[in-house]
């Protein structure tokens, strides 16, 4: 069983995600000061920490510095939960290698996917052999085999319910997958995972998605192929996204099996 530390000073917020992780499978373990936190992530080593920005005895994010600055804690994922509303914020915590940040109040059912990819509790299967729609199917899913030579693909979309409905298809058709939530967030997931592709939406916080392809490329030896994800149809994209060598543009909403054949098309041939 995973174990997840919170540490917020809000009891009500504790208890209340207590509760929701506790019926999802996890043991959980709360502190409700900067000090106390410190103390229970060196101490405990969990496998997880969701941190609230705003405590006493000093703030997460210089808590979250010194984690990130310790041997015992500095591979812990570490999710920030705050009741600001500041774009700076963002950056911040993505500047400390942040897994996520939610604003108050969240939704949990996305805290909870986002603690999964944070986790590495996501499937690697074989594809089935055509595209499948799930969603209109009645009946379950193709049976799921484990490959250890699956390819790995990036997700950078700042819509937590559009990156892992991405992230499940992929999946279900045999990729592994890693998600990141804004553009910083992107780059240092690029920069960890060595994507063999990346799916790119071009309108994120901190950053946009042109941005992020060029620091990207400019990571690897070799070119990454990256296809971009849009809700906008202004033509100019389009152009943009070729003259940057994209291997794919997808305009929102997408035929989900066609962007599965230019998936397949690039890391399969």
């Amino acid at each position: 069983m995973k174990t997840i530390l919170i540490i917020d000073d809000d009891a009500r917020v504790g208890s209340a995600l207590q509760i929701r992780l506790g019926a999802a499978g996890y043991a959980t373990i709360v502190a409700t000061d900067a000090v106390t936190g410190l103390s229970r992530a060196v101490g405990i080593r969990p496998d997880l920490i969701l941190l609230d920005i705003s405590l006493p005895g000093g703030d997460g994010l210089s808590l979250a510095h010194r984690l990130k600055n310790l041997p015992e804690t500095r591979r812990i994922p570490i999710i920030f939960v705050t009741a600001h509303q500041d774009a700076i914020l963002r950056e911040r915590t993505m500047g400390l290698g942040a897994a996520g940040l939610f604003e108050k109040p969240f939704d949990a059912g996305e805290l909870l996917a986002v603690i999964g990819h944070a986790l590495g509790e996501t499937g690697m299967f074989h594809r089935p052999i055509a595209c499948f729609d799930y969603e209109r199917s009645a009946g379950p899913p193709p049976a799921r085999v484990a490959s250890a030579t699956a390819k790995k693909i990036l997700i950078v979309e700042d819509d937590p319910k559009v990156a892992l409905a991405l992230a499940l298809r992929l999946e279900r058709d045999g990729y592994e997958t890693v998600v990141a939530y804004d553009a910083l967030a992107g780059v240092n997931a690029a920069l960890r995972e060595q994507p063999d592709l990346v799916l790119m939406d071009i309108s994120m916080p901190a950053g946009d998605g042109f941005t992020v392809a060029a620091r990207v490329q400019a990571m690897h030896s070799a070119p990454v192929p990256i296809i971009f994800l849009t809700a906008s149809n202004e033509p100019s994209l389009r152009e943009r996204a070729r003259g940057v060598g994209a291997a794919g543009f997808f305009e929102k909403p997408y035929d989900h099996c066609d962007l599965l054949a230019a998936v397949h098309a690039r890391l399969d041939a």
